[in-house]
């Protein structure tokens, strides 16, 4: 039996690195052991040591590439539905693991604290990008808060406009 179709067992080294995540809800194909080595599980103590934040980072990584895939393979799916050949039944399944494993990252990011930071792609396609700037981020944020910022905005004038006509409607009806 490997390490991954263990049942998850809290331990404080375990724990303390920083795994407190429930290891048991990882998919039974996923193996975790190549990124824990005998002795890195019974030395490392700090659960914010930089090998404990690679190996969740790097669990994170290979979580993101399974929901792409995941992704990718139920949209296929959808997209021919109405081919010959096509699986419904593996549609639905791609679809459901596909939620379960949307999950199971999000609560893994939670969890480890990874979830902080971006996890940006890592296709060759971005890699000649490079990772965005400081002030790129920056300007990225200030676009979507104005955006949100004008969104609201407008929602509150709809909402001043609604009241006016409600109260205009209220003073020209003659009360009984």
């Amino acid at each position: 039996m490997n390490f991954s179709q263990q049942s998850y067992a809290s331990t404080s080294s375990q724990a303390s690195m920083g795994l407190a995540y429930s290891i048991s809800t990882l998919p039974p194909n996923y193996s975790i052991a190549p990124f824990l080595s005998q002795e890195s599980s019974t030395s490392v103590t700090d659960q914010n040591s930089p090998e404990a934040f690679k190996q969740n980072i790097q669990i994170a990584l290979d979580q993101v590439a399974r929901v792409g895939a995941l992704a990718r393979s139920g949209l296929n799916g959808i997209q021919n539905a109405y081919q010959a050949g096509n699986n419904p039944a593996q549609t639905e399944a791609d679809l459901i693991a596909l939620g379960q494993t949307l999950h199971t990252l999000a609560d893994f990011l939670e969890t480890t604290g990874v979830g902080a930071y971006p996890l940006l792609p890592s296709d060759p396609q971005s890699a000649v990008s490079g990772f965005p700037t400081e002030q790129h981020l920056i300007t990225e944020m200030n676009r979507e808060v104005q955006f949100l910022y004008e969104k609201l905005k407008r929602i509150q004038e709809s909402s001043g406009v609604v009241a006016q006509h409600l109260s205009t409607l209220d003073t020209t009806r003659p009360k009984p």
